[in-house]
């Protein structure tokens, strides 16, 4: 009992913690643009850009794996072991598409990570052909990882994973699962945005996730701290 006690205030801390890191990595990366909005989220701009911001977004990528993806893991198993006993299909159904966000996420913010300052250097120092091909590459990669894997297959899982969540969790605390459907339905937004060519209502959702996300894990990360005993009875 004191062991599964221990581990909820410690996953709850952990998540606590990521909502700054969340809220830290998306500021460098808006930073690294000076708040250029069209430049960040237009790649062939974004590679031009100077002074070089490779180093700034790299960092970026790298706190958003450990802000908006990992830290959340340790929750999700809470939050999977304490509502299972009202629903336990439903609330497996719902964690394993949340472990299915966090994790397909966090690949998607290494990719960039582990792409991003190779490709500003080849883009830096190369011959117009080899700007040309780097450039497109960049593209290619956020493409891929931005529209594909985050808000197409993670944020469909996000969706899922918090809209379910959050009806589960109403008994117990209404205003965290009211905010956490919130969150289900912004990613569900941003999705259908997405599928359905609307930047306006793809980028509705997807700023509201960006910016409502850390405040879920803080508040989640609060409550789970605050009520571990409740929970593990």
């Amino acid at each position: 009992m004191k062991t599964e006690t221990t581990f909820i205030k410690t996953a709850g801390l952990i998540a606590l913690l990521s909502g700054p890191v969340a809220l830290v990595s998306i500021t460098l990366i808006f930073v690294a643009f000076n708040w250029d909005f069209d430049i960040a989220f237009n790649p062939m701009k974004a590679i031009a850009f100077e002074p070089d911001p490779s180093t700034a977004l790299r960092w970026g990528w790298i706190l958003d794996i450990f802000g908006y993806y990992l830290p959340l893991a340790p929750a999700l198993l809470v939050l999977h072991r304490w509502l299972s006993a009202q629903a336990p299909l439903q609330s497996q159904l719902f964690s394993l598409c949340g472990i299915g966000f966090i994790f397909i996420g966090a690949t998607g913010a290494a990719m960039l990570a582990g792409a991003t300052e190779p490709l500003y250097d080849a883009y830096r120092v190369g011959s117009e052909a080899d700007k040309a091909v780097a450039a497109q590459t960049f593209a290619n990669l956020n493409n891929e990882v931005m529209s594909g894997i985050w808000n197409l297959f993670s944020m469909t899982l996000a969706a899922i994973w918090w809209l379910g969540m959050g009806r589960l969790m109403r008994p117990a605390h209404k205003g965290l699962a009211l905010f956490t459907q919130l969150l289900g339905l912004a990613a569900l937004t941003d999705v259908l945005g997405y599928i359905f060519q609307s930047e306006l209502v793809s980028g509705i959702g997807l700023n509201f996730y960006l910016f409502a996300a850390p405040l879920w894990a803080i508040w989640l990360g609060f409550y789970l701290w605050r009520n571990s005993l409740k929970i593990t009875h």
